[in-house]
C-alpha cells in the first residue's frame, strides 16, 4: 500500500476516534471519555460544588481484553491533551493536584521508578541501615528528585504548571517477577505506592484557562 495513502487512513482513524469524546457533567465533576474495542479512556476535572474553577484531574484507562502492547504514559499523554483542549472551551481550570495512576500501570513509569531508587544513594544507604522497610517521606523525594513521572511534568510545563509534591498510599514492594519482565534482575527492592496523588504548582505565568 502506497505509504501516503496509509498515513491518510491513519490520519482519518485517529482523527473519527478522538472526535467520538463523550462529555458527562455533574455539579462537581467534567469528564470527557474516549472509547474503542479494547479500551476506554477518562479525564475527569474536578471542583468544589459552588466553585467555578475546576482544581484537579483523574486520568484513567479501563482495559476490555489483554493488551498486545503495555501502556505508556509518553503515548496517553497525547489523549490527555485533546481531552484537556476539548474541556477549555467549557469549563475554568486552574490546578493544583493530579490523580494519574500508580507507577506499575504505565511501563514508561515504571522503567523510571526502579531505575530512580537504584540511583538514589539515599534509598541504597536506607537499605543498609534498616533494610526492606518502608520511608514515605524518602519515597516522595526520591519520585520528585528523579522526575519519575516525566512525560507528565514535560506537558505540565507546556501549560505554565510543574510536578511540587508527591503524596503515597497503600506501599509495598515491586515483584522479582515485574523486575524482571521489565528487564531487571529481580533483586532490586524497590518501593511501590498503589496510590500516587500528584501535587502542582504554577511555574511562573498565569496558568487559569477559561472558556
Amino acid at each position: 500500500m502506497n505509504r501516503f495513502v496509509l498515513l491518510f487512513i491513519l490520519f482519518v482513524t485517529h482523527h473519527f476516534l478522538y472526535s467520538q469524546a463523550i462529555i458527562q457533567k455533574t455539579d462537581t465533576d467534567y469528564t470527557l471519555k474516549i472509547e474503542s474495542d479494547s479500551i476506554i479512556r477518562h479525564l475527569t476535572f474536578w471542583k468544589e460544588k459552588d466553585s467555578a474553577g475546576y482544581y484537579g484531574f483523574k486520568y484513567s484507562y479501563t482495559k476490555f481484553t489483554p493488551l498486545v502492547q503495555p501502556i505508556y504514559l509518553k503515548n496517553e499523554i497525547k489523549t490527555i491533551e485533546f481531552l484537556w483542549n476539548r474541556a477549555t472551551d467549557s469549563i475554568q481550570i486552574n490546578l493544583n493536584t493530579i490523580f494519574i495512576g500508580y507507577p506499575e500501570e504505565y511501563h514508561d513509569i515504571l522503567i523510571n521508578h526502579i531505575q530512580a531508587f537504584n540511583s538514589s544513594a539515599e534509598w541504597q544507604n536506607h537499605l543498609k541501615k534498616h533494610g526492606k522497610k518502608l520511608d514515605y517521606k524518602l519515597i516522595h523525594k526520591i519520585m520528585l528528585d528523579y522526575n519519575v513521572y516525566k512525560p507528565l511534568n514535560d506537558f505540565l510545563l507546556t501549560r505554565g504548571y510543574e510536578i511540587s509534591e508527591y503524596t503515597t498510599e497503600k506501599h509495598g514492594f515491586i515483584t522479582k517477577e515485574t523486575l524482571i519482565k521489565a528487564g531487571f534482575s529481580g533483586s532490586e527492592i524497590i518501593p511501590m505506592p498503589f496510590m500516587v496523588w500528584i501535587s502542582i504548582k504554577n511555574k511562573g505565568c498565569s496558568n487559569t484557562e477559561t472558556p
